[in-house]
């Protein structure tokens, strides 16, 4: 079947999670509400490395899940000329 396909540009700077399930799932617990938290939790966390990002997510949101979870965070070059950024790569 066709799908449609949309990009989307993302600012600079903003940071892409991609997790399982197993981070925001809780039994008994609405979806939507689940959602709600983790979006809260990482706004809050939006100026953090990536790493502390991560961490303080999984600590915050899944400290005694018995369910497997697994998350990545891709965090966005600075705004500015590409030059600038790869010279201090």
């Amino acid at each position: 079947m066709p799908r449609a396909s949309v990009t989307e540009p993302l600012p600079a700077q903003s940071t892409v999670l991609l997790y399982t399930d197993g981070l925001i799932g809780r039994h008994g617990a609405p979806l939507d509400r689940s959602l709600t938290h983790l979006r809260q939790h990482a706004a809050a966390l939006a100026r953090e490395t990536p790493d502390t990002f991560c961490d303080v997510l999984l600590t915050g949101l899944a400290p005694d899940n018995t369910d497997d979870v697994a998350l990545l965070a891709l965090r966005l070059a600075p705004a500015g000329p590409l030059s600038t950024r790869q010279s201090q790569t």
